[in-house]
């Protein structure tokens, strides 16, 4: 039989902190601002092709924070639910091992 289950909500933590500082990095430059223009590249079609992909990979992205969210927002909610499942057994047990008068509650 195995040790059990854990959850490192430290680790859960940082995840949700990590994918928000990506995001903020993102959101100072947008793709489609990178869009070059036909000087720049040379060719008109070659411009216009390549501001299409940074059309389409810009709405990606814009996808993606949607989606990223989404994804903090359940990470946030996670950690809160075993932070307050964790919290309300201490304090059982707390109440327990800390009585100093009293009937012994683990006598049968």
């Amino acid at each position: 039989m195995g040790d059990g289950f854990s959850v490192d909500l430290t680790a859960l933590s940082d995840a949700a902190n990590g994918i928000l500082d990506t995001m903020d990095q993102m959101a100072t430059t947008r793709v489609e601002d990178l869009e070059p223009s036909s000087d720049q590249v040379g060719h008109d079609a070659l411009a216009g092709t390549l501001g299409q992909f940074c059309r389409r990979w810009d709405i990606g992205v814009v996808n993606l924070e949607k989606d990223v969210d989404a994804v903090v927002t359940q990470l946030a909610e996670v950690v809160r639910a075993y932070s307050g499942t964790d919290e309300a057994h201490a304090a059982g047990f707390r109440g327990v091992i800390g009585r100093s008068t009293g009937d012994d509650p683990g006598a049968p």
